[in-house]
């Protein structure tokens, strides 16, 4: 699948990881053209994670925080809440960016295979981090070496992944990724 729309919703992880391996610069130019947004929850996350990294997405000029208080996005936030089981801090991020695609549209970039499930399963449009890190292949904005060595770096930081180190290529072919 690739991104609906021109507007890409990022969640904490390929923020936060693309950050601490200080590939932000490179997470922006694989979706040139392309609408990022993301939440002040999101922002938060990043931030109580690794204070550094909160500092590098606000001074990224390729995304931009949205405002989610409206009333609109106040209701959906409520809904999502309940399918999304955010309590206590927990999946707030992912919650408000559920939210905010349901009301504004786009696709949600979430690394987190439950979130990603509910989301679908309410009918928004998901990709993961390394999918639009094949899609950016595809595209030709990225050689396949070129993504399996940013892909390690992220992986480098903690980014949980679907394969081992240098397993994206053999990944993303065994998932048709690549085209």
């Amino acid at each position: 699948m690739t991104p609906s729309g021109n507007r890409l919703l990022f969640d904490t992880p390929p923020l936060l990881h693309s950050a601490k391996a200080d590939r932000l610069d490179v997470l922006g130019d694989l979706i040139s053209g392309l609408d990022a947004v993301t939440t002040r929850a999101v922002v938060d996350e990043v931030g109580s994670k690794h204070a550094e990294a909160r500092a590098a997405v606000l001074n990224a000029s390729w995304i931009s925080v949205v405002n989610t208080d409206s009333l609109e996005l106040l209701k959906a936030f409520g809904a999502w809440s309940e399918r999304l089981g955010a309590t206590h801090g927990y999946n707030v991020g992912e919650t408000t960016l559920c939210a905010y695609a349901e009301v504004n549209g786009g696709t949600l970039v979430l690394d987190d295979l439950a979130a990603r499930r509910v989301a679908e399963r309410h009918g928004l449009a998901v990709r993961g981090t390394v999918g639009l890190i094949a899609d950016a292949c595809r595209r030709g904005r990225r050689t396949v070496t070129n993504a399996s060595v940013l892909v390690d770096d992220l992986r480098a930081t903690g980014m949980r992944l679907p394969f081992p180190r240098g397993g994206f290529e053999s990944w993303a072919r065994e998932k048709r990724l690549l085209g």
